[in-house]
């Protein structure tokens, strides 16, 4: 039994819940920032729904790349799955009826939250959300594997999660600041990019239409420093006209995230899959970004 529940504990990769937690809690921090409305129980119900949907994901990308986990000799702690499957200690059915199940609350808990804020938004973006992801894995579509896959996974972490919390907590999307998707979806976009670059060796024999198995691992590590970059310049130059904030105060956002780049451009040529050096850029790309996204709730909620 507790052999079963370590297997099922390690399939669960939670660390992997701070990509949802913290754009969902942008969201509703934006909306209590717009429209001064707040309800605990919206909140709860909201991270319910992030913690639901990202077993969901981790439990169906390991059925959809089971085979490509079984080639991959360099897995990190961002990617190549959880290994539950390679190492045997779960099956396939078992973690794809887990998938459906933790759907089917993801999808319960929208409507949850619909009845309380009088909206049916949430469901709507919760739904598109799993669509997402089935998208991203699974046939007809499976664009992982096809091509555009980090596109799939930059609009679900970077637009859907923070619109929907939005929409939970002020009951419409009405003062919602658009532009700030400017800064980010190339952020996650970087990290979507960076989390693939270990897996580029099995991707690869498994013709995986990745940008870096298409274009090159090096292409790939330059092109995530130009969208974090460019993305910080972004938030820089127009987040204090857009969030109405202080323009000093704003820019200690870039602070942290700004380093992060920085030690990864320094990195950046020396990371190549199997390497720790590769695992430092990896985690240098995605603490930019939730470093980004900290910052900001930070910034809204005390600055």
């Amino acid at each position: 039994m507790k052999a079963k529940l370590r297997a099922w504990f390690q399939a669960s990769r939670l660390p992997s819940q701070s990509y949802l937690f913290l754009p969902l809690l942008l969201g509703s921090v934006l909306a209590w920032t717009v429209s001064g409305q707040w309800s605990w129980t919206v909140f709860v119900l909201v991270h319910l729904f992030g913690l639901f949907d990202q077993l969901y994901i981790v439990y169906a990308n390991d059925v959809a790349d089971e085979a490509t986990d079984r080639d991959n000799s360099t897995p990190t702690l961002y990617s190549g799955g959880s290994r539950v499957l390679v190492e045997g200690r779960l099956n396939a059915a078992a973690l794809l009826r887990a998938a459906w199940v933790m759907a089917a609350l993801a999808v319960t808990t929208t409507v949850a939250i619909g009845f309380m804020a009088g909206t049916w938004l949430p469901l709507l973006l919760g739904c598109i959300g799993i669509a997402l992801l089935w998208a991203y894995s699974f046939p007809p579509l499976r664009l992982s594997y096809r091509g555009g896959g980090e596109l799939l996974q930059t609009l679900g972490l970077g637009m859907v999660l923070p619109l929907l919390a939005y929409a939970a907590q002020a009951g419409d999307l009405e003062g919602f600041p658009w532009a700030l998707f400017a800064v980010l979806l190339p952020l996650n976009l970087a990290t979507a990019i960076a989390t693939a670059l270990p897996d580029a060796p099995s991707d690869a024999r498994a013709s995986k239409r990745t940008l870096a198995v298409m274009h090159g691992i090096a292409p790939a590590r330059r092109f995530i420093l130009v969208l974090i970059a460019g993305a910080l310049v972004l938030h820089a130059l127009y987040a204090p006209l857009l969030l109405g904030i202080d323009a000093v105060v704003a820019r200690w956002v870039v602070l942290v995230p700004g380093l992060a780049v920085g030690a990864a451009a320094l990195i950046h040529l020396r990371a190549e899959p199997g390497t720790r050096v590769l695992d430092a850029f990896l985690f240098l790309a995605i603490l930019a970004n939730l470093a980004y996204v900290a910052g900001l709730i930070t910034l809204l909620l005390w600055g």
